[in-house]
């Protein structure tokens, strides 16, 4: 038990921490010619071209993924209606049964209240007997007792929309590429590790 709170405090504490971002720096070389300046314009030049279509594939792959979301709304709305109509039948049955059990178990609690008084006062076996019977069948009653069905939770299209975008990246290395140019260039590329949330 020590152990386990131990535990779910460390997550709450992780849950907590701060958060990092990894940033560059570009230092550009002491000195600068007009060929290390031409090279670095390169960079930048094919870090734009390389940018460009990735948006663009980018924002297409953002409007399919809300035709796509829209299609599977609709799935998943004709699914959860067919599971609503389920869970209003089993709803009823449960409804119709839970009655049922606590008016057993309405009857057998007084009966063994009745019985329980009649064996304390009077010490008679039958009614000792009586009373160890309705124990019985109370406890395995307590065991049946009927359970309410599972409520189908409705889709949700935002949520849909944001799993279908998931997939969509605007990481075309690019940046990888302009800071492998830059290096090649002459230049430095720093990273810093920058806390931008729950930071000390």
């Amino acid at each position: 038990m020590r152990q386990t709170l131990i535990l779910i405090v460390g997550l709450l504490f992780i849950g907590c921490g701060p958060r990092y971002v990894i940033q560059n720096q570009y230092v550009p070389p002491l000195t600068t010619t007009e060929a290390s300046t031409a090279c670095f314009n390169g960079c930048m030049t094919a870090r734009e071209r390389c940018q460009t279509p990735c948006q663009a594939a980018y924002q297409r792959c953002l409007d399919d993924a809300y035709a796509k979301a829209k299609v599977i709304e609709v799935e998943e709305m004709r699914s959860f209606d067919r599971a609503y109509d389920r869970y209003m039948f089993e709803l009823s049955s449960y409804r119709a049964e839970r009655f049922a059990w606590e008016s057993a178990y309405r009857d057998y609690s007084r009966d063994l209240s009745y019985f329980q008084s009649q064996c304390e006062r009077t010490k008679d076996p039958s009614a000792c007997q009586r009373r160890d019977e309705l124990r019985s069948r109370m406890n395995a009653l307590r065991y049946r007792q009927p359970r309410e069905p599972w409520v189908p939770v409705r889709p949700s299209f935002e949520q849909i929309l944001v799993n279908q975008q998931s997939f969509c990246t605007t990481d075309c290395g690019c940046d990888q590429a302009y800071d492998a140019c830059f290096a090649g260039c002459g230049g430095q590329v720093i990273l810093h590790k920058i806390c931008v949330e729950n930071c000390d």
